[in-house]
């Protein structure tokens, strides 16, 4: 579940955030977003390609051993409103790069664009091979997304990060956001209006059922929050069954345990709103 099958290859670098959101978005609704909330639920639905950019170091035609490679594989906002369009590429774009800055462990005001973090990778890589390690190892960074959930008001997003940059494994890591298609920008807790002393048992009792831990047992006996002090995620959001509550790994538990994915059934969250405006 949740996976992208690679449909076209994108071949040009991306120039700037106005290049990736504006190029290939149609205005199917004729109005701006204010007036196309206004019209019939499908006028702000949007439709996505698949893209990918692909870049890898010139060992690798050679020597798999020696290789780095770089595959980002993400959904595009092809044609619905304009600006709907625009917000969203916007947006992708600015978690995509954030994704990649926390590997290149570049600053967050890096004017780097993708290919610029792709080649920054590579160039990396290159790095270590000219100081003639004792051994061979390939690198690979992948960052493969997905749309989760869109309705007329939101969309919901999964970014998957898989890295091996050598060590005792590799690491992964997941994003999830969502765009409110009213405003254009991305939704919170707070702007879902949710009643958090509410969800937090809620949670509890989903997080309990999804690793299969008896009442009896303590999340802490069991590896999970160690300062026995349930939280929320960093990484949630609306799917057709409920809220999705994701726990990257190392989030709530040692790396052993990987990460964890909690569903609140549709029917609980009507205790943890207080509109029922998204759904």
């Amino acid at each position: 579940m949740w996976r992208i099958v690679h449909q076209k290859l994108l071949p040009f670098i991306f120039l700037s955030i106005g290049c990736l959101a504006i190029l290939q978005c149609e205005n199917s609704s004729g109005g701006d977003r204010e007036e196309g909330t206004k019209e019939s639920t499908n006028s702000t639905l949007i439709t996505f390609r698949s893209d990918t950019l692909f870049q890898s170091s010139p060992q690798c035609a050679s020597d798999s051993n020696r290789c780095a490679t770089v595959s980002l594989v993400f959904p595009y906002a092809e044609s619905g409103p304009t600006q709907l369009c625009v917000d969203f590429n916007r947006l992708q774009l600015k978690y995509l790069k954030a994704m990649m800055q926390d590997v290149e462990s570049v600053e967050p005001t890096s004017s780097l664009n993708l290919e610029g973090l792709m080649g920054a990778f590579l160039q990396d890589y290159a790095e270590l091979l000219a100081d003639d390690p004792p051994f061979s190892m390939p690198w690979t960074m992948e960052i493969k997304g997905e749309i989760l959930f869109q309705n007329d008001k939101l969309i919901t997003i999964q970014l998957e990060q898989y890295t091996f940059t050598g060590g005792a494994h590799p690491n992964s890591f997941t994003s999830i956001w969502m765009l409110d298609k009213k405003t254009g920008e991305s939704l919170d807790f707070q702007e879902l209006s949710a009643k958090t002393d509410t969800l937090l048992p809620l949670a509890e009792v989903a997080f309990r059922k999804a690793i299969e831990l008896p009442i009896t047992q303590t999340l802490a006996d069991a590896g999970y929050f160690q300062d026995e002090i349930f939280s929320l995620p960093q990484n949630y959001g609306l799917v057709e069954e409920g809220l999705l509550l994701y726990y990257n790994t190392y989030e709530v538990a040692p790396y052993v345990l990987g990460p964890t994915a909690v569903i609140i059934p549709i029917a609980d969250l009507q205790l943890v709103f207080e509109t029922d405006n998204w759904y």
